[in-house]
């Protein structure tokens, strides 16, 4: 702790010299300086593999003077053409710094003393970088007169390598192999110069924190978060620090959606279905799909895990809309079970699924009449089934009853002996739920803690791609509940 104390104290005086942070000078990255002493610089570089590095990023930057080495590097910048090659026109001097990064194939040289090639152009082989990844939060300070923003710099101090972050976003930064430290302080050069006017001591404005350990070539490297705060101490940013990792992060789930085989899907709508039975459904004619978020552009959806899963499972259920705001496409993913989900702690890819044309379900619900057989006639003197089906409907007619597909959004309330139409279904096997259509009848049945096989009829349905199941008439028989004398 007394070492980044020291650093620190460095770093108060150096970074107000110098503005490594802060520098609105003409000497800023992105511009040559003309210090006098200009020189030509070119190079090609090339990726480990051999092939030329494209759009590669340059940097030539100023050596390290004595106590410069806890601030960000001034630097001049450009990028490698088609064939791997850069140039600049001028450099700060006879020798210098040489960075050289290529984000997309995550390679990465640096030489942190270089010297002019004397019209040759130097050869510049990459290595694997190491990946290094946080994400940094700050404590706001109470006068609206200090408020510092949300965008701050993170750099190795003393090289050319830094990043601009914003406060609360997960960033990632290439850096070398070797042993760093890293430094970060707001992005505003303004909000920085009026906090130093206002009194906040510099070594609160800019921080810096040790990589520990040796970074080698191809590590990836998590740590922090950190913490930016004009008003805590190292040592209590350290335990607030510490604070931060023992938080538990939210939890997600998440999948991928094709429309075709090997084809991903975008725009599509998905909603998690935590009420397999439709038992929330308590006015209307029928439940809906809620849509909670939908696919990107690679087929992939993500869901924070629910606090509580009722059941033993919770499922997705999958729609794609066509121009007319029909539905053209739908799925449905596997059970969740709720032992997966419990203690997760990361995200949980739940499967890959294949939407396909809807189905329609047609049907009709009676309730059953097994009092009207005459157990003691043989079977050919039975009542005529026809005239039974009749009788029923003549009797129950006034009785509501639930339908719908178990673990999905489509449950609709119909009178026994009328037929009812359910659309826009995903295709496939599913278990077809009955019970009760009287609310109260279910809160009670519910509450005296029944089986679900007390309160639900479940009979199983293959509804076929893009056609329609005529399931005929199904029976129900409503439960009761046996009261003691």
């Amino acid at each position: 702790m007394k070492l980044i104390k020291s650093y620190i104290g460095l770093l108060v005086a150096v970074c107000a010299g110098m503005l490594a942070c802060t520098s609105d000078n003409s000497g800023v990255a992105g511009t040559v300086t003309d210090t006098g002493n200009t020189i030509a610089l070119g190079g090609v570089v090339t990726r480990t593999d051999g092939s030329r590095a494209v759009a590669a990023m340059v940097r030539v930057a100023r050596e390290p003077a004595v106590g410069d080495s806890l601030v960000e590097a001034e630097y001049i910048e450009t990028v490698t053409d088609s064939q791997g090659v850069f140039s600049f026109d001028s450099v700060f001097a006879d020798t210098f710094q040489l960075a050289v990064v290529d984000a997309e194939y995550k390679e990465i040289s640096y030489k942190p003393r270089a010297t002019k090639n004397s019209g040759k152009p130097d050869s510049i082989q990459l290595e694997k970088a190491a990946v290094f990844s946080s994400v940094l939060y700050y404590e706001d300070m109470d006068e609206p007169s200090m408020a510092v923003g949300s965008h701050f710099k993170v750099y190795m101090p003393g090289t050319p390598f830094s990043q601009s972050v914003f406060a609360g976003d997960s960033f990632s930064m290439l850096i070398p192999a070797g042993e760093w430290w890293l430094g970060f302080c707001p992005g505003d050069p303004q909000i920085v110069a009026r906090l130093a006017d206002s009194g906040v001591a510099d070594s609160l404005i800019y921080r810096t924190w040790n990589i520990d350990g040796e970074v080698k070539s191809g590590d990836t490297i998590s740590k922090g978060p950190f913490i930016w705060s004009p008003t805590m101490e190292v040592d209590s940013l350290i335990k607030l620090e510490e604070q931060k990792k023992k938080e538990k992060k939210p939890a997600y789930l998440s999948g991928v959606v094709t429309c075709k085989k090997d084809s991903l899907c975008s725009n599509v709508q998905v909603q998690m279905i935590t009420d397999l039975y439709g038992f929330e459904f308590v006015e209307g004619d029928s439940t809906r799909f809620v849509m909670q978020t939908v696919t990107d552009e690679s087929g992939r959806w993500f869901l924070q895990v629910p606090k509580s899963v009722p059941y033993d499972s919770l499922r997705m259920e999958y729609r794609l809309l066509d121009n007319e705001g029909k539905v053209a496409l739908a799925g449905l993913s596997r059970y969740v079970h709720a032992s997966e989900l419990k203690d997760l702690k990361d995200t949980l890819l739940v499967d890959t699924v294949e939407l396909t044309k809807a189905s329609v379900l047609v049907s009709g619900v009676m309730l059953a009449v097994n009092a009207m057989v005459d157990s003691t006639q043989s079977e050919e003197n039975q009542p005529d089934q026809n005239s039974i089906q009749s009788d029923n409907c003549k009797v129950n007619s006034v009785n509501s009853v639930v339908v719908g597909l178990k673990g999905t959004s489509h449950f609709v309330r119909d009178v026994t002996c009328n037929m009812f139409k359910i659309d826009n279904l995903p295709a496939g096997g599913h278990d077809l739920v009955l019970y009760s259509g009287d609310p109260k009848v279910v809160k009670t049945l519910r509450d005296a803690k029944l089986d679900l096989d007390s309160i639900v009829t479940i009979t199983h349905v293959q509804l076929p791609k893009g056609d329609t199941l005529d399931q005929q008439w199904m029976t129900f028989e409503p439960p009761t509940l046996k009261t003691e004398k």
